[in-house]
């Protein structure tokens, strides 16, 4: 992608005595900046991959989200715990790779950031207010001399997007088109451009869930482990996948190891009240998405197949894993590749 290039200089004269210092901390050679994504977005004399940043604030009016919802109590547990203060949030988002795909905007004109993983993280930001915290948009490929909806197709068939959603909150994913994903990012007290998925939020608890039996890792009985694909990137909509299990369950007690285990789960789930924003008891969520760890664990999960009809690569649960097993941290993947020259064509 296009990088600005800042050179140190150097001179024949003996530099003064900090110039050395600056030497020697930062030798003579490139030191890559990255572009704003501001003019990013508005320059189309050649194509741009790579990372681009700008504060929220600045760069929020031309992000759009490529799914229909979040989990409302994994945003506020997200919130709560690195959301708390302007370095909290910045600390947070350097620490977060947000992988985008350019292409044409429909509603405003001109173009956008199609963000295709991060959605909680950047909605806990957008909750948060620190919208002066400065992003990172890791842009994977550049599409906006495609149409809209051939751009919104290609978004689909290479599995960018997130076309499920629940018709309520416990019913069963269904296939939902690209126009009922939402125009805008937004996350705020006062406007929320997301539904909310009660079963994201607990697939999200259930990655964070502490046993004293840990011996090198404090969530080492989490539901199961976030991994890369054979070539290192990461692999999209894991916490989907598992949540359409769950929802599975919910209604189908064979899917346990035990009817006590699936009546535990079901009471403490079903007193979960419905998500407002800033009154979301994440304790109580937490509680929840402990007693759904048997049923991660146990065989049916293993066993269990995902519909090709709504995930197109089907398969079973990724990073299933069984019994009393202990995980490691989640390994650190890249972003995903755009399958480029496929997506172009």
């Amino acid at each position: 992608g296009r990088t600005a290039l800042h050179f140190i200089p150097t001179g024949a004269m003996a530099p003064p005595p900090i110039a050395l210092l600056l030497l020697f901390l930062c030798p003579p050679t490139l030191i890559l900046a990255h572009p704003d994504c501001d003019d990013v977005v508005a320059d189309t004399s050649e194509p741009f991959t790579g990372v681009c940043t700008n504060k929220w604030k600045n760069v929020r009016q031309y992000v759009r989200p490529t799914q229909h919802d979040v989990g409302y109590a994994w945003v506020q547990k997200k919130t709560e715990k690195d959301f708390d203060s302007q370095t909290d949030a910045q600390d947070a988002i350097d620490g977060k790779i947000i992988p985008a795909v350019l292409g044409p905007n429909n509603v405003t004109g001109g173009y956008a950031y199609y963000v295709i993983d991060a959605h909680h993280t950047v909605a806990a930001l957008d909750y948060s207010g620190y919208e002066d915290t400065h992003v990172k948009l890791t842009v994977l490929c550049d599409s906006r001399d495609m149409g809209y909806e051939d751009f919104l197709q290609k978004l689909s068939d290479y599995n960018l997007d997130y076309q499920l959603a629940h018709p309520s909150p416990d019913a069963q994913s269904v296939k939902i088109s690209t126009d009922q994903l939402p125009i805008k990012f937004s996350f705020t007290v006062d406007d929320k451009s997301f539904g909310d998925d009660r079963w994201r939020s607990i697939a999200g608890f259930s990655r964070k869930i502490k046993n004293d039996e840990c011996t090198d890792y404090k969530y080492c009985m989490r539901c199961f482990i976030r991994g890369c694909n054979s070539a290192g990137k990461s692999v999209p909509f894991v916490e989907y996948k598992w949540s359409y299990f769950f929802v599975d369950a919910l209604t189908d007690s064979s899917l346990w190891p035990s009817s006590n285990e699936y009546d535990e789960f079901k009471q403490k789930y079903e007193s979960l009240p419905a998500c407002v924003m800033g009154e979301i008891d994440t304790s109580a969520w937490e509680d929840a998405a402990k007693a759904i760890i048997p049923l991660c664990r146990g065989d049916a999960a293993g066993k269990y197949q995902l519909p090709t009809s709504l995930f197109k690569s089907g398969g079973g649960l990724p990073g299933y894993t069984e019994g009393k097993t202990q995980l490691p941290k989640d390994p650190d993947c890249e972003a995903p590749v755009c399958p480029y020259p496929q997506f172009q064509n």
